[in-house]
């Protein structure tokens, strides 16, 4: 597993380097013009591929389908995870938070993961405008940047945020609400102690596994309810 984990980071390395260089000199209009999220994915795709031969015991698969259909490579042999036991799927979720970053704000994110007989093993995000580097590895903790990240509150104000689909519950509804407009930042915030508790539908839920991963391996507990979950540490949950 340990060679895989090495290639995700020095794929989402790469990414940094060219992120950073369209995000600095194009205007909103360029980014809002330009195939980046097809161009990036591309990149990546082919960064795995030269270290392993996709559709052997590696395939790609992708959070929301568009990203799929868009792709653009220039290997027409590229196979997609067709769910093989014991197989390793590379999971990528770029940009989601696109209009984020046509506009200009540091709000998003570039996700790429690892999953094995449907379970979640590794997860990178990448965002170096905010210092995240952030990975985690299943069973191994957090590490942003070199230093381990845990879940712990670190404000008097008790600060909540939610993903747009759903509404904050009466028990959180008096504190303060943070809304970044990206799941994903938003979460990791939470998993760094920034934000104290974190609403997601289960539609969300289940597109943000890369994200669940470094919540869990920092420490956040999640408390399941008919039409959402509540994450947050073992001392917020258990104020519930």
């Amino acid at each position: 597993m340990q060679p895989r984990l090495n290639i995700a980071k020095s794929a989402c390395e790469i990414l940094e380097e060219e992120v950073k260089r369209l995000f600095m000199n194009k205007s909103s209009d360029a980014l809002k013009n330009m195939p980046t999220k097809e161009l990036l994915t591309s990149r990546v795709v082919e960064h795995i591929n030269s270290y392993y031969k996709l559709g052997d015991n590696d395939f790609i698969d992708f959070v929301y389908e568009n990203d799929k259909k868009n792709l653009r490579i220039e290997n027409p042999n590229i196979i997609y995870n067709n769910n093989e036991a014991d197989s390793y799927i590379w999971t990528i979720n770029f940009l989601n938070d696109y209009d984020n970053f046509c506009r200009k704000l540091p709000f998003w994110s570039l996700s790429l993961s690892i999953d094995k007989n449907n379970e979640k093993l590794f997860a990178i995000i990448v965002n170096p405008f905010l210092d995240i580097l952030i990975f985690s590895e299943k069973g191994s903790g957090t590490v942003n940047n070199q230093r381990r990240v845990r879940s712990i509150a670190i404000s008097d104000e008790v600060i909540v945020s939610h993903s747009k689909d759903t509404k904050i519950p009466d028990a959180l509804s008096s504190h303060t609400v943070l809304s970044l407009n990206s799941i994903s930042i938003e979460i990791i915030y939470l998993s760094s102690g920034l934000i104290d508790y974190y609403v997601l539908s289960h539609r969300e839920y289940n597109n943000y596994q890369d994200c669940i991963l470094l919540a869990k391996e920092a420490g956040v507990m999640i408390q399941k309810y008919d039409d959402y979950y509540i994450l947050a540490n073992e001392k917020n949950i258990n104020k519930l």
